[in-house]
């Protein structure tokens, strides 16, 4: 085995920044050509940069877990077990986003996102994130959920606090004002579960509900978890989902003007703007034994990280994977892969091709107003992604 080679700190490509999000998987992906792996001192782990390799890691869960989640705001949620517990709470979330579930969901989703997209009419131009991209999740949330829309603005500072302090568990600035959130955000939630218990109905909190009663596993306590997790999953991740799907349309004009002409391919473009723009960059893995991977010995204890950008670029497993490419077949790994691939994934896609459809559809002419910078960490959190979306409409 060769000796694994190391990106010095100020190297990292993970410090950079781009006016073009593709780079950032790019340039992974061709460190990757030379190296299957190489530690990076910024990221602080050795980085797992082929997809063979990236696919691999995240199947094998008992030998590359996510267990250090089992220190912090997430040690009760599912990404932080494994082995039964992880398969009953999986189970359990399964209900309440089965296809019936799901269905639903998507008739309520459409309304949020003409109402949160209509506030752009009558102006020539937008800052989309700012003024759209960061609102909407929660709005979404809000109305499946069925709580009252004034919680918006509590709701999103509660949760950035709590996953500033998820992504820097040791940072001690950030340590007392995450706990306070997570415990008001608690204490809010359950308030809403113990309601809802008396008469689950059909919002996905009576989803819930109901799931965890039908599995014989009901607790406010256990309701109460899966809610906060969702909303701490699926807001800031959604947000930089629907900037990486936007930005990729706008920088690619052929993939624009087919989603524009067949809105049919929107659900493609939304698939190969998480491989294209990587707002999943990857994910950090604790080694439970001794083991190897990508022909890399790795000590139990070490932590590895699985750079999923990288793996979206190894032209081994995307022919040309530099073209943003519509009719692209072979998916992505942006939701994960394996045991812990990502439950919300069914949400997550509702809800960017709802704001895909209220964009495109009310402005036919959107075209970028000036450059992008896309880098890991964008607006404090760990993904790959950018602040700004400056677009013009008319």
């Amino acid at each position: 085995m060769r000796e694994t080679a190391v990106i010095k700190a100020e190297d990292s490509r993970f410090r950079a920044c781009s006016a073009d999000p593709s780079s950032f998987g790019r340039d992974l992906a061709a460190l990757g050509r030379d190296h299957r792996t190489v530690f990076d001192e910024h990221m602080g782990a050795l980085l797992v940069l082929r997809h063979r390799d990236v696919s691999a890691a995240l199947r094998d869960h008992s030998t590359f877990s996510t267990s250090f989640y089992g220190v912090g705001p997430m040690a009760q949620m599912m990404i932080a077990h494994g082995g039964e517990e992880h398969t009953r709470q999986r189970r359990i979330h399964n209900r309440f986003f089965s296809p019936a579930a799901s269905a639903r969901y998507a008739a309520r989703v459409v309304p949020v996102a003409e109402r949160v997209f209509g506030k752009l009419d009558g102006r020539d131009r937008a800052e989309l994130v700012d003024d759209v991209f960061a609102r909407y999740p929660m709005e979404v949330f809000l109305e499946l959920l069925g709580i009252p829309g004034s919680l918006n603005d509590q709701g999103l500072d509660w949760v950035r606090a709590i996953v500033k302090w998820a992504g820097s568990p040791m940072n001690e600035e950030l340590v007392a004002p995450g706990h306070r959130a997570f415990d008001e955000l608690r204490a809010y939630a359950a308030e809403l579960v113990a309601a809802e218990r008396r008469d689950p109905g059909h919002s996905l909190l009576g989803e819930i509900v109901r799931a965890h009663l039908e599995e014989g596993g009901f607790s406010v306590e256990a309701c109460t978890v899966a809610v906060v997790s969702l909303l701490l999953g699926g807001l800031e991740t959604t947000i930089q989902m629907l900037s990486a799907t936007i930005s990729s349309l706008l920088l690619n004009p052929d993939a624009l003007r087919e989603a524009m002409a067949n809105p049919a391919s929107r659900d493609a473009a939304v698939d190969e703007a998480f491989r294209w723009a990587n707002p999943s960059a990857g994910l950090y893995r604790l080694v439970m034994s001794d083991a190897e991977v990508g022909g890399t010995p790795v000590a139990a204890g070490q932590m590895v990280y699985v750079a999923i950008a990288a793996a979206h670029f190894d032209e081994d497993a995307y022919p040309r994977p530099e073209v943003f490419d519509l009719g692209r077949r072979g998916g992505h790994l942006g939701f994960g892969l394996g045991p812990h691939y990502c439950v919300g994934a069914p949400l997550a896609r509702i809800e960017v091709r709802a704001a895909l459809d209220a964009l495109l559809d009310r402005f036919p002419r959107i075209r970028l107003a000036g450059p992008l910078e896309f880098r890991y960490g964008a607006r404090g959190f760990v993904q790959h992604g950018t602040e700004e979306v400056p677009v013009l409409l008319s």
